[in-house]
């Protein structure tokens, strides 16, 4: 049987709520205080956005289970910009060095994207 990847649209796009993913654990304690960045796979992603800020979380997807929340990032709509060019940039230069990243159609029907963007 073969594994469809899915990204994580919560229902009704709907804000994810923390309560609803499976916590692997608090990256913020006090006894982990080393200040060295946090290293973690993701394959899932949900963004959502308001008039001054934007929250990206990004997960992992689990088999038959809900998504582990793996970080939650708020940034500014500047600084989103900022990451979607940058982001474009290295996806462009990757597809030039190597060649092209094609994706499912599902990815650009759940995101509600256009093959262009």
């Amino acid at each position: 049987m073969p594994i469809i990847q899915r990204p994580y649209v919560p229902p009704e796009d709907q804000v994810p709520q923390e309560e609803s993913y499976t916590n692997p654990g608090d990256t913020q304690s006090a006894e982990d205080s080393s200040g060295d960045p946090i290293t973690f796979y993701s394959d899932s992603m949900h963004i959502f956005s308001s008039l001054y800020s934007a929250v990206i979380f990004f997960g992992e997807q689990m088999e038959e289970r809900e998504p582990i929340l793996r970080a939650r990032i708020k940034v500014s709509p500047q600084m989103l910009k900022a990451i979607a060019l940058l982001t474009t940039k290295h996806v462009r230069e990757y597809e030039e060095a190597v060649g092209p990243i094609s994706l499912p159609d599902q990815v650009y029907s759940a995101w509600d994207l256009s093959t262009e963007e």
